[in-house]
């Protein structure tokens, strides 16, 4: 009875913060605490309906047969306040005009919109048709991920204008240029792609720079060299990810010869090979690109099966002149990564500003070898008898556990800063 009465005589500002507080994602799922508080008593009913802030997080199930109505109460509640809206299909239904007639419900709402999220399976071009002749004057973030389709369908959307529009995410869907307010985006994410070409047949390459040249930070899947030329004087964060099938070691190579992003600040690849690398590393120049403002260069193998280190690997006999600024240098689950470890190491007097060397070997459920204990003995080799200048090393649990233990065996210290890396468990461009 005490506890009964404590809560019901909670201050209206307290019982706004505890539901406010509750509005969280929990796997991908909207909690919706406004509902069930609201449900205790009349007066929290009164103050919960009458707080419009608490009805901004919109997340319905495009298969509902409740949509409309719930989606109304929300738009009602919220007064003139601005909503983000997450709509996911909980279903694998082949019925995309049922989807699109759904989805139709936000389009009276959608100057109201500012963050919107679609969760879909059905065909992006049928099922986003809603979207195409109006105007999202507030949307300042949407993301479409289609989890079935994985064609790039190129929609069009928002012809009429998104003048606020900065940040678009797409899987499975990529848009169509041009439109006027992709000159403002400053973050683009297109994944799951093997080659983008627009409508009219230019280059993928040709096509973001031209129509996007405000972007600041940008996320290609499946990159090819036939993309074409890549100008973007604004970008300052480029994660790519490498075709999976392309084992030509000059490939990444002619990856960085598309960019022309001279401030270009943080670079990260994924689906690397080794061999690729030191191609890189042993470079003297590129013929159309240079990166004087890049500081953090990341290089991640998904898992290429590379086992051997070939008796004609290159070595790294000094540091790339390619990237005068880098002082941050990540190799994640990389092949023949006790080598390239060892060329960097020997090579240390030549890269002047390197402050952090992040290592992050192959575990054994992605190798057969023992990648882990070949980078452990390439460290305490190369480090612990040489009185050298040496850079951070952010180190994954496995790899510090066995330089630890190598300590402990040996009974003497390595010589290197080692702290264990932030980041636990990669995570991969997908």
């Amino acid at each position: 009875m005490n506890s009964a009465t404590t809560i019901l005589g909670l201050p209206n500002e307290l019982l706004l913060a505890i539901v406010a507080a509750g509005q969280e994602i929990v796997d991908g799922q909207q909690l919706k605490p406004e509902w069930t508080c609201s449900q205790v008593c009349r007066r929290f009913r009164d103050v919960i309906v009458g707080a419009p802030g608490l009805w901004t997080l919109i997340d319905l199930d495009l298969h509902s047969d409740s949509l409309a109505d719930i989606a109304n109460v929300y738009f009602t509640r919220s007064q003139a306040c601005l909503l983000s809206a997450t709509l996911r299909e909980s279903k694998d239904i082949q019925n995309d005009p049922l989807v699109a007639e759904q989805l139709s419900v936000i389009v009276p709402h959608i100057h109201r919109i500012r963050q919107l999220r679609l969760f879909l399976s059905a065909n992006a071009q049928i099922a986003l048709a809603p979207l195409r002749p109006i105007n999202a004057c507030n949307l300042e973030r949407l993301e479409i991920r289609n989890t079935v389709d994985l064609f790039d369908r190129t929609v069009e959307l928002f012809s009429a204008g998104a003048q606020m529009l900065r940040f678009i995410g797409m899987k499975g869907a990529t848009p169509h240029f041009p439109v006027p307010w992709a000159a403002a985006l400053t973050h683009l994410e297109l994944r799951k792609r093997e080659k983008w070409t627009s409508s009219e047949g230019s280059s993928g390459g040709l096509t973001i720079s031209t129509h996007c040249p405000s972007l600041a930070h940008l996320s290609l899947n499946m990159v090819d060299i036939s993309m074409g030329q890549l100008h973007l004087p604004c970008l300052t964060v480029l994660h790519i990810s490498l075709l999976n099938s392309v084992a030509d070691q000059f490939h990444l190579l002619a990856i960085f010869d598309l960019l022309d992003a001279p401030a270009l600040v943080e670079f990260r690849i994924s689906g690397t090979h080794a061999d690729q690398i030191l191609v890189l590393f042993n470079s003297t120049g590129l013929p159309h690109s240079s990166f004087p403002a890049l500081t953090s260069l990341t290089f991640v193998n998904v898992s290429c099966g590379c086992d051997e280190i070939p008796d004609d690997a290159l070595p790294i006999t000094s540091a790339p002149p390619l990237f005068p600024l880098l002082s941050s240098l990540s190799l994640i689950h990389q092949c023949f990564m006790s080598h390239l470890v060892e060329g960097v190491l020997s090579s240390l007097h030549t890269w002047p500003v390197l402050k952090t060397l992040t290592l992050v070997p192959p575990e054994p459920r992605y190798r057969e070898h023992k990648a882990v204990e070949d980078v452990c003995d390439t460290l305490w080799n190369a480090c612990r008898p040489k009185p050298q200048v040496l850079p951070k090393f952010r180190l994954s649990a496995s790899l510090l556990a066995r330089m630890k233990q190598r300590e402990d065996e040996e009974d003497e210290k390595s010589g290197i800063d080692m702290e264990l890396d932030e980041n636990r468990f990669v995570t991969y461009i997908t």
